[in-house]
């Protein structure tokens, strides 16, 4: 009979950055030690982990936007740590959390693999969120005026519904257009884009026509609501190609959005 493991629910901290990254980067994920520390900064008392016989075996994150809304990701486990209900409990302690702050709703964006574990939890299925790549290749710089500046927080919270401004002053400082907002940043295996709200599709194209030509030598990931056809068309005529598909589950109440406006998600852990 083998021993049992001591598994042991815990706050994640900055001291384990360095584990959790490796984490990540041994599933393939685009995080980078920034977006961990993001997280860990923005909600110190919502990151979790499981230390099983000292060192860091799973890991889950919830981000309270406010009190409608909390966004559950970074639910990670170890390869030789898996099938011992590990992501499960860390699960089950975000959610405890986010029931103790009176957190209306929770979303996340669940992989296949990860599904039934979050039917099992009450969530249910929303809507399918996209990733889509582009490969390093030349890109024209349109004619558009673009200005560094804080996001339009008005326009967000109507697309987005919820107030999430600690989570975009976090990612720095935006690139305004006259109908909207962009925002990209680095990743571990491309850059990503997003999150970008607009009301004018003709100007959201010009936009991240402009992010992709400043770092056209770069890959690129384009998190996007497949609802959005307008944002379809963007990203296949700037030489996007989808590479994964996962599903929006929500537990709690819906919450209003308007996919019409969203052009480019902020990432999976953060919707």
């Amino acid at each position: 009979m083998m021993p049992e493991i001591m598994a042991v629910v815990r706050r994640l901290t900055q001291n384990d950055l360095t584990a959790a990254v490796q984490l990540s980067e041994s599933a393939g994920w685009n995080q980078t030690p920034q977006d961990w520390r993001r997280l860990l900064e923005l909600e110190p008392d919502g990151c979790f982990d499981i230390d099983a016989e000292g060192s860091l075996a799973a890991t889950a994150t919830l981000l309270c936007h406010d009190e409608r809304l909390a966004w559950l990701g970074m639910v990670l486990t170890r390869p030789d740590c898996r099938r011992r209900g590990y992501a499960g409990r860390l699960v089950e302690t975000a959610l405890d959390f986010a029931d103790q702050h009176r957190i209306a709703t929770v979303k996340l964006d669940a992989s296949d693999v990860g599904h039934s574990l979050y039917l099992a939890r009450g969530f249910e299925d929303e809507q399918p969120v996209e990733r889509w790549r582009r490969d390093p290749g030349p890109m024209e710089y349109p004619e558009i005026e673009l200005h560094p500046g804080p996001p339009d927080l008005e326009l967000d919270k109507l697309a987005f519904g919820a107030n999430r401004s600690r989570f975009l002053a976090a990612l720095g400082p935006a690139w305004r257009f006259h109908s909207g907002y962009l925002m990209h940043r680095a990743g571990r295996r491309a850059r990503h884009l997003g999150p970008c709200v607009a009301r004018d599709a003709r100007e959201a194209a010009s936009a991240i026509r402009a992010a992709i030509a400043t770092h056209a030598d770069e890959p690129w990931l384009w998190d996007l609501p497949p609802g959005n056809g307008k944002a379809v068309e963007i990203a296949r005529s700037l030489g996007f190609v989808p590479v994964r598909r996962l599903t929006r589950m929500r537990r709690g109440a819906p919450v209003l959005t308007d996919d019409n406006l969203v052009y480019a998600l902020s990432g999976f852990e953060a919707g």
